[in-house]
């Protein structure tokens, strides 16, 4: 088994989390003894910010990209689809008198997440700017190192270190995006070893066997309500869950499934833009549709919908910035 299965299977991964992070989001749907453990859908974002790491630091390290430049092209794949929802759910927050019209700035800009303003929307758009911001030094910085994996840890003790400090000071809703450090520097590390086509030996099945130790350990502790963060187990247990889910893809006849998951993680963004906006607005939606109990139908057509929706969204915005890119100066 390599690495390069995190590359082959990336698409079908990002399917993974976005059906994770849906489940998440429908709090409120009765799994049973799954209710528990539906709540580790949380780590559907840490899969989306390894592969995003990974993939970019591949990019990084083929080929030489000005800074300015590569954060200008990633802006340029995300931004329009954001914006577009973005406008219309603050909108919607404005008619019903749940944000100021200054939330279109606040929201537009990114910046809602640092200011925390009336109808904010969406902290994880100004997490990725930051994980961006960060992705080409770090890249950078691993490429010239010779003690890539001590590097990987150091970037993790500085994540937990922030994350410690957010939460002492009483500024815990900030670490949504510092708790991904780790993950991200991960990513990092993934992309030399997918670039390397470098196979798991016995070091790193006993490694990654120890952080999942370690993660479960963690689990434990927040299930027995030692801790109320669970988020602390997904920089251990992150890539090794990536790893079983690739192998599982790999070895079982599993076309149906890959191919379910694979469209389901090309217009992952879209979705998710769409998931955490106007399919949050459960009590609204129900008023017309919500038959039986559990709300199992509510969400069956919901996320249905849900990914339509989303790769509608991506197939419009491609066209129309693929029309703006190719119009003549």
């Amino acid at each position: 088994m390599t690495y390069s299965l995190l590359s082959k299977y990336r698409s079908e991964l990002m399917g993974v989390a976005m059906l994770a992070v849906m489940l998440f989001h429908a709090s409120d749907m009765e799994l049973g003894i799954f209710n528990a453990p539906r709540t580790l859908g949380f780590g559907g974002v840490d899969i989306f910010v390894l592969l995003s790491a990974m993939g970019l630091a591949m990019s990084l390290m083929r080929r030489r990209q000005e800074y300015g430049a590569f954060l200008l092209r990633r802006a340029g794949r995300v931004m329009p689809a954001y914006l577009l929802v973005m406008f219309a759910y603050t909108l919607l927050l404005l008619v019903r008198k749940r944000a100021s019209v200054s939330a279109f700035f606040w929201n537009a800009t990114l910046l809602q997440y640092w200011v925390r303003p009336e109808g904010r929307f969406n902290w994880y758009m100004t997490g990725l700017l930051v994980w961006y911001i960060l992705i080409p030094p770090l890249t950078a910085l691993m490429r010239r190192s010779r003690h890539r994996a001590a590097l990987t840890f150091l970037v993790s003790a500085v994540g937990v270190a922030i994350c410690e400090l957010l939460y002492r000071d009483g500024y815990w809703y900030y670490m949504d995006v510092f708790f991904r450090l780790p993950v991200l520097a991960e990513g990092i590390l993934m992309g030399f070893f997918v670039l390397e086509d470098r196979k798991l030996g016995a070091r790193d099945y006993a490694a990654w066997g120890l952080c999942v130790a370690a993660g479960a350990l963690w689990a434990l502790v927040w299930i027995k309500g030692y801790t109320v963060w669970a988020a602390y187990m997904f920089p251990f247990t992150t890539v090794p869950a990536c790893l079983l889910i690739c192998l599982v893809l790999d070895r079982l006849p599993l076309g149906a499934v890959r191919r379910a998951l694979r469209f389901v993680g090309e217009n992952s963004l879209e979705i998710y833009l769409l998931n955490v906006s106007f399919f949050s607005e459960t009590g609204s939606l129900r008023r017309f549709f919500d038959p039986g109990p559990g709300h199992y139908a509510f969400y069956a057509v919901s996320f249905a919908l849900n990914i339509l929706l989303g790769w509608a969204l991506h197939r419009a915005v491609a066209f129309v910035t693929g029309k703006l890119r190719r119009r003549p100066a």
